[in-house]
């Protein structure tokens, strides 16, 4: 999409005092959806549903990051001809979740070496159950951030919601039980917006030959 194209359909919006749809929808959907059916595996691991050596765990989620990030690569082309693409919305919105990802991605490398390290001889297995916990409480601080720089108002009811599942969640630390609670709730935080933004994204538009 041309630059004067997207000032045009900026101009639009801001003329129309509506606020430009954000482009985020369909890395919710992916990323929602593989973590909610990668959660559920992760319970049925531990409840031994699924008869394997808990060791698989850690390939499960090696495999979540790489299929989601080559999906990601691929749906990120696909945004290519949509307008708002410059929309400070946009812009913010992309920014804040790439710090929140980074910061769950650091937290749980950290969990991983310090478990591997062992330095005090006391096992600290169970901080990978406070991960998904962790996520949701940068769930909030991005939903309510984006909000306020210009997405859509829904949004911003959503912080309070991860916030409390994130302090909820601590109930079922050190069960199986977490990863199924964890799975529903990454449903609403991420499925569910993703639907919604999706439906609300402009249509492309073609290149002009």
């Amino acid at each position: 999409m041309t630059d004067q194209a997207d000032l045009a359909y900026l101009k639009s919006i801001a003329e129309s005092g509506q606020r430009a749809p954000l482009l985020g929808g369909r890395f919710f959907l992916w990323w929602g959806g593989l973590a909610s059916i990668a959660l559920i595996a992760h319970w049925a691991i531990l409840s031994q549903v699924i008869a394997v050596n808990q060791a698989w765990i850690g390939a499960l989620w090696a495999g979540y990051g790489l299929v989601g990030g080559v999906g990601a690569s691929f749906l990120a082309r696909s945004l290519r001809n949509k307008p708002g693409l410059g929309a400070p919305s946009t812009r913010s919105e992309r920014a804040v979740w790439m710090a929140m990802t980074a910061t769950v991605f650091a937290y749980a490398i950290g969990i991983v070496v310090a478990n591997s390290m062992n330095l005090f001889d006391v096992s600290l297995i169970i901080l990978f159950d406070t991960i998904p916990l962790v996520a949701f409480g940068g769930y909030g601080i991005a939903f309510y951030v984006t909000t306020a720089l210009g997405g859509p108002n829904w949004m911003g009811h959503l912080a309070p919601v991860a916030w409390v599942s994130s302090g909820v969640g601590v109930c079922w630390v050190g069960t199986p039980h977490l990863y199924l609670f964890a799975a529903a709730v990454t449903a609403v935080l991420a499925v569910l917006p993703g639907i919604i933004l999706m439906r609300n994204e402009p249509p492309a538009e073609t290149d002009n030959a």
